[in-house]
């Protein structure tokens, strides 16, 4: 292109009615060639002030590097075989391999480069007309989003439309359990109901007395249980949520649960709740959700789920006295006790009410008054 005065402008070119930034860009093992990269201008001015905009965009690397760019559906693969996607938890790894294979049928064949937010929100629709929550389509956008940031990443596209999270509908509150509710599971937990029944009984006490999660929980060996130190550890493969371990103190009752499991632990497996199915092998039971149903409905408790368990530890800890810290460490909150005083506080309120109700100070035993009240009990007014 020329200026008014018949001079080339360098980098800047027109064909036909667009206008072009012509900019040499690395293309790896440092080589370059030169890209046309198509500008948003109707004028001259236009052109020359959006070239110095994609200039100054690639000096800050803001631009894609030239090449073919891949259809969604090739870096989707690409992506499940990166470092990224491998450091991941087993189970996220396979949830992202499912979710992927949907957007891979959604999208079809198109470039990374050609993804609007339009394609992403018509995925949505698609998938919420389908009966999914919107809490499902809103993890299932994040995993979504891991593949084009790795693409961005790589310097394949310059940006990638994100839109907002869906709004979810918040799940109902459920009731926490109470002592009796748990004496009443476990009560259940008889051979008659489940051939289970004694594996299931001692899992039960266990995620009441130390609110592990329902695989944490699976997954302990003997070897994170130090009697003589009196913790459990929790997570000590660092196969926990947030990938860390954490231990649980010895409760008496706590204590007396690995008694009575260390009297019946069975001497060919090194886990707390080793699989019924092991045979030769020294596998951890997969789950025991099963042998949980029959219990909840004989007991007829079926709204109630291994994660109530969990609540149930932290309620009674809290109601008990123990400060929001020590509860948040032992449930593995990195938040300082933030969530638990969130969620739990109100029973803390409660149980300092209760506390206050009985509580007596300065007031005498029943029916021995000081001799200046005359034996006549006064009634506070106030």
């Amino acid at each position: 292109m020329l200026n008014s005065r018949k001079e080339k402008i360098r980098g800047l070119w027109k064909r036909g009615l667009k206008y072009y930034a012509q900019l040499r860009m690395e293309v790896g093992n440092g080589q370059t060639r030169p890209k046309m990269i198509p500008l948003q201008a109707a004028t001259l001015d236009q052109a020359r002030a959006e070239l110095e905009k994609t200039r100054t965009h690639y000096r800050e690397g803001k631009l894609p590097s030239p090449g073919h760019r891949p259809l969604f559906s090739a870096f989707a693969d690409e992506y499940l075989k990166s470092p990224i996607h491998g450091q991941k938890k087993q189970s996220t790894r396979d949830g992202e391999r499912v979710i992927l294979e949907y957007w891979k049928k959604h999208l079809g064949g198109v470039r990374l480069d050609k993804i609007t937010d339009v394609i992403v929100k018509s995925y949505r629709e698609k998938r919420l007309a389908g009966e999914v929550t919107a809490r499902t389509v809103n993890k299932e956008t994040v995993a979504f989003y891991q593949v084009l940031k790795l693409a961005n990443d790589r310097g394949l596209i310059s940006s990638f439309p994100r839109v907002r999270q869906l709004k979810q509908k918040p799940p109902a509150k459920r009731p926490l359990l109470a002592p009796e509710d748990v004496e009443r599971l476990l009560g259940h937990c008889t051979a008659d109901v489940t051939k289970n029944a004694e594996l299931l009984h001692y899992y039960l006490r266990f995620l009441a007395l130390t609110g592990a999660r329902e695989k944490e929980a699976l997954r302990i060996r003997w070897e994170d249980v130090d009697c003589a130190k009196g913790f459990v550890t929790i997570g000590a493969d660092a196969d926990t949520k947030n990938a860390q371990h954490r231990t649980v103190n010895f409760t008496p009752e706590l204590r007396a649960l690995f008694q009575d499991m260390i009297a019946a632990r069975p001497p060919d497996s090194s886990f707390l709740f080793p699989s019924p199915q092991r045979g030769p092998k020294d596998i951890a039971a997969h789950s025991l959700r099963e042998s949980f149903k029959l219990v909840r409905s004989k007991a007829r408790m079926s709204r109630v789920g291994f994660h109530d368990f969990r609540h149930f530890f932290a309620s009674q800890c809290v109601m008990a006295g123990v400060d929001f810290m020590t509860v948040a460490y032992w449930l593995g909150h990195q938040d300082g006790g933030i969530l638990v005083g969130k969620v739990y506080g109100h029973l803390a309120d409660e149980h300092k009410r209760r506390m206050a109700d009985n509580l007596s100070i300065l007031q005498p035993p029943a029916n021995v008054l000081p001799a200046r009240f005359g034996g006549v009990r006064p009634v506070c007014s106030g």
